[in-house]
């Protein structure tokens, strides 16, 4: 898959937009403690130069693979991202947002991986109704009903709080 972008055109004519559409592999990661694939990602966006920096502007489309939070099932949903990166010849300590690149060529994964992840949702769900895992069996409640805390409450460490609550006593 091309993540490398030749940018020679935009180089030598500064401030003229080349449109461009790319496909990139990222590498699967962890997020929050959980692993994530993003995958099917694709860009389409416009190539600007100015000096010697490029700008690059666009869109990503991705499938986001993942562990719904509540029942642990695998999922997968649809994650858009817009980019709006610079890349640069120099490194530049005062800009850490700067992605640098070599003559004329840019690789686009650093910049794309960055924009999807910041819009991958901090709690991901199989879907919104998701009822999760039992407490007590295990057992996930979208696929067998479990009866574990009917007709009675299950004893835990925070049950004598709820019974001086409840009960209206003093502390």
């Amino acid at each position: 898959m091309a993540s490398v972008l030749d940018v020679s055109r935009a180089l030598r004519y500064p401030g003229q937009e080349f449109p461009f559409q790319a496909e990139i592999e990222i590498e699967d990661m962890e997020f929050a403690g959980d692993p994530i694939a993003l995958k099917d990602v694709s860009i389409q966006g416009v190539v600007v130069g100015a000096g010697e920096r490029v700008n690059i502007r666009g869109k990503v489309e991705s499938v986001l693979k993942s562990r719904c939070v509540r029942c642990l099932e695998e999922t997968q949903m649809p994650l858009t991202a817009e980019v709006d990166a610079v890349y640069a010849k120099e490194e530049n300590p005062d800009d850490p947002d700067l992605y640098q690149f070599e003559a004329s060529t840019i690789d686009l994964t650093d910049a794309v991986r960055d924009a999807l992840i910041m819009e991958i949702p901090m709690r991901i769900l199989c879907k919104e109704d998701c009822k999760g895992l039992c407490p007590v069996c295990g057992v996930n409640r979208n696929l067998v009903s479990c009866t574990c805390q009917e007709g009675g409450e299950v004893a835990n460490p925070f049950s004598a709080l709820k019974a001086i609550v409840l009960n209206d006593e003093e502390v």
